[in-house]
């Protein structure tokens, strides 16, 4: 069974897959496979991300999109028998959604996802405001996109959340 977690950054995803990986499933994050890269909205050229950020309107001309077929052979090479969870949110969401049997769309209130973005470690991306206001606004739009799908209350502990999920599946 694969199951794509999705969500505004923020959400918890990779606290979400860090969990389940200690319970033994498999577990891919889209945002540590390499198989994502930012591109030019309109060429679809790849372009550098830089620690430092960049702002509201860089943002709005670029994407960070998954490469399908890369994800496809991925999937494709994990057993059939196996729960696999991959996590992650791309502006080709839609495409990248497609590959899964179930989708969960974690949500939170934005000023836990703000809290959460400012104080995380493993990941320089949305520290500044300009990226915030971006991601709570662009990501929503990406969520309306997914077809088929089921919320996760993020606003709950890992915990919570991973006890929500798994009785979902």
């Amino acid at each position: 069974m694969k199951i794509f977690l999705t969500g505004v950054a923020g959400t918890g995803k990779t606290t979400a897959l860090a969990e389940l990986q200690k319970y033994g499933y498999v577990v891919i994050d889209l945002d540590a496979t390499g198989m994502c890269r930012w591109r030019n909205k309109k060429t679809r050229e790849v372009v550098e991300y830089s620690p430092t950020g960049r702002d509201y309107q860089w943002l709005t001309k670029h994407g960070w999109y998954c490469d399908i077929g890369t994800l496809e052979k991925l999937l494709s090479s994990i057993r059939g028998d196996k729960y696999v969870f991959v996590a992650g949110i791309t502006e080709n969401i839609e495409e990248v959604s497609r590959e899964f049997n179930k989708i969960f769309i974690f949500t939170a209130d934005d000023s836990v996802i703000k809290n959460r973005l400012n104080k995380r470690d493993n990941n320089h991306f949305a520290k500044k405001k300009d990226e915030q206001d971006f991601v709570l606004e662009h990501s929503k739009e990406l969520l309306k996109k997914i077809k088929d799908s089921k919320n996760i209350d993020a606003n709950q502990t890992t915990p919570e959340v991973i006890n929500s999920l798994l009785k979902l599946i």
